[in-house]
């Protein structure tokens, strides 16, 4: 019984001690939000993203074009087996076509939001906050419900990337 009741008093005296440590330390418990999106977009190299896209785009749209008439006729009930071959391939196409535009989408975009999130993080920091959220997924997930205007840092970051 000694030893336990000896145990309480060290614990609690750690306790105590690390909790009037750690008031001394200012640590940021504001917490902001920023609109990712706008911020991606304002990056000098986003229109290579824009480009990608609209090749891409111009690609997959024939492709989609002639895959809608196969795909109602589908739906319908009335397509051969003909139409039925030609919506697989031209699905398996178009699935394939997909993947790789939005690979050579996902490789220019990286290395913009890895230096955007530098830049939130850099800002965050310097303006006192904890924690940054993506303020259309917290909005969309119901995380976030309310945040008052002051904590977004969107403007902020987006002057702070580099031109």
């Amino acid at each position: 019984m000694n030893r336990n009741w000896l145990f309480v008093v060290v614990l609690a005296g750690l306790l105590l001690g690390g909790s009037l440590i750690a008031q001394n330390r200012s640590t940021p418990t504001r917490i902001g939000y920023v609109d990712a999106e706008r911020v991606v977009q304002s990056h000098k190299d986003f229109r290579r993203v824009q480009e990608i896209r609209t090749q891409a785009d111009r690609e997959l749209k024939p492709l989609r074009d002639q895959i809608q008439p196969l795909e109602a006729r589908l739906r319908a009930g009335n397509a051969t087996a003909k139409d039925q071959q030609d919506y697989r391939v031209l699905a398996q196409s178009l699935q394939e076509a997909g993947r790789r535009w939005t690979e050579r989408s996902n490789a220019v975009l990286k290395p913009i939001t890895e230096e955007i999130d530098q830049v939130i993080a850099r800002v965050a920091q310097q303006q006192g906050f904890a924690i940054v959220l993506d303020k259309k997924v917290a909005a969309s997930s119901g995380l976030v419900v309310y945040a008052a205007e002051e904590l977004d840092i969107t403007d902020a970051v987006v002057r702070a990337l580099p031109r």
